[in-house]
């Protein structure tokens, strides 16, 4: 049930779908880029740790800001669609507060893993439905509920599901495509190829967290999505 409520989701995104294959595929050429930059500063015979510093910097925003935008566009097409809204519209508050708590969020989790690696995991899971809470609550429009505290109340709520879905999508499927798509993604040799890879890769990512809200929208459905679904 929840991954036909996903895949529901994934083809409602229509339009959407061009610019988040986008944002996929320039995360992946940047990525690249920076990945040979890192290695290539760590082969040098005088490593300089200020490049090395700079390029581990752009590589933690590049993981931070396109999953941010891909996961702005998807929602808010579902908060439009849920509110009966303009299908296309992006309405600023919540585009602003996503990046807000989604760095809340990362600065939490990245806290704990300095302390203690298993409770900053924990962060990290607990926090998995900040965006959704941030888009599709109406209690978080209306200022009543911290995005943080009401993301780990339904990490608690669903911690099977929840696990479930990250086991298989972020530890699982990337050992396996590891193996079969890694000699592809090199965008010098294989330029094509590597943009089919990242399109796949990036689409899994896509799903997995499509899955999530549908998680939420299962335990959180709204008078308008329980008349429309």
């Amino acid at each position: 049930m929840l991954f036909k409520k996903a895949f529901q989701l994934l083809t409602n995104l229509k339009l959407f779908l061009i610019p988040v294959l986008i944002f996929f595929w320039i995360s992946s050429v940047f990525e690249h880029f920076l990945i040979k930059n890192i290695e290539r500063v760590i082969n040098s015979a005088d490593p300089n740790t200020f490049s090395l510093i700079g390029f581990g910097l752009l590589h933690l925003l590049n993981g931070l800001l396109f999953p941010t935008l891909i996961t702005l566009l998807a929602l808010s097409r579902i908060r439009n669609d849920e509110r009966l809204s303009p299908g296309y519209q992006i309405e600023p508050s919540p585009a602003e507060q996503l990046f807000i708590e989604t760095l809340r969020s990362w600065g939490k989790s990245i806290w704990w893993f300095f302390v203690f690696i298993l409770p900053g995991l924990y962060k990290f899971l607990s926090y998995s439905y900040v965006p959704q809470v941030v888009f599709l609550n109406p209690d978080y429009d209306r200022g009543t509920v911290d995005a943080l505290e009401a993301s780990t109340i339904q990490f608690r709520k669903r911690w099977f599901s929840t696990l479930f879905i990250f086991l298989v999508f972020y530890f699982v499927f990337p050992i396996m495509l590891s193996s079969l798509l890694d000699s592809y993604k090199d965008f010098n040799e294989t330029p094509v190829l590597a943009l089919l890879a990242s399109a796949f890769t990036g689409g899994l990512n896509l799903f997995a967290f499509l899955l999530l809200v549908a998680v939420y929208q299962q335990d959180n459905r709204t008078p308008s999505t329980a008349t429309t679904a």
